[in-house]
């Protein structure tokens, strides 16, 4: 049987729990051993087989005071999509505030319930920004902290990392949320089959449906509202209302294929 919602999120409760405490065994005791953290999305991955997972542990999460703020849980198929605000204690006097919706995918390994991926939807820019504007006491916290992922991850890593400031949908993923929106409203099948790709999936809750039949799923006079959307990688995360005779609201997630700049899937997770 497929694990329950609060089975799951019996699962996901325990990663904010863990990092609260600085309970590093604990923390890394959720993920299993195939697991892999994406923290943004875009950036390195974390793997903990090879003890990146662990070493990441070390470098972010170890030497700062972090709280999660949980806005909204969504849940489809396994999967927790959280919308969230992370509250980071750099230093002493230096406080960030990240939001972001946190991805948790959830499986059984070995008889018990394991995360097997987590994947952060945050804007790296903007917090670098943040921390900018801030001044010299964040930018020296700043410093140090890129001191220790040099030292606990390595320079690639850490480049790698980097490098989803610049390797990201940005903007024109943006551009596609409102083509979407205004394509549903218009209800122009022309529109809506230009950015995604042929074959892509969309997931209105357990409902999934082919570009070709998506207005038939949603009733004339559907709209679709966006609100705070996030560009990380090559996906944007939002909060989402369907209004109109089928009305629904929670969280979306769109994957962007960085070749053809179209939604490759579409994920719409229910209340």
């Amino acid at each position: 049987m497929a694990p329950s919602r609060s089975e799951v999120l019996a699962v996901v409760e325990r990663s904010p729990a863990a990092v609260a405490v600085h309970d590093r065994a604990a923390w890394l005791a959720i993920f299993s051993d195939d697991a892999v953290v994406e923290d943004p999305v875009g950036s390195a991955p974390a793997p903990k087989r090879d003890g990146t997972l662990g070493r990441f542990y070390d470098a972010f999460i170890a030497p700062h005071g972090i709280r999660f703020e949980i806005r909204r849980d969504q849940f489809l198929a396994g999967d927790v999509f959280r919308d969230a605000v992370i509250h980071t204690r750099v230093r002493e006097g230096v406080n960030v505030e990240v939001p972001a919706y946190l991805l948790y995918q959830v499986a059984e390994r070995d008889g018990r319930l394991a995360a097997r991926r987590m994947a952060a939807h945050w804007q790296l820019s903007k917090m670098v920004g943040l921390a900018m504007r801030m001044g010299p006491r964040a930018w020296w916290a700043m410093t140090w902290l890129f001191v220790g992922m040099i030292r606990h991850l390595g320079l690639r890593w850490v480049a790698a990392y980097l490098a989803s400031l610049w390797r990201t949908v940005g903007a024109q993923g943006i551009a596609l949320l409102e083509s979407l929106r205004r394509g549903i409203e218009a209800r122009n099948g022309t529109v809506l089959g230009s950015l995604f790709e042929p074959d892509a999936a969309i997931e209105l809750g357990e409902r999934v449906v082919t570009v070709g039949a998506l207005l038939e799923a949603l009733p004339p006079g559907t709209t679709l509202a966006a609100e705070a959307p996030v560009t990380a990688g090559y996906t944007v995360s939002f909060r989402f209302t369907l209004r109109g005779a089928q009305p629904s609201e929670g969280l979306a997630l769109l994957e962007v294929s960085a070749t053809s700049g179209r939604i490759a899937r579409a994920r719409f997770f229910p209340p």
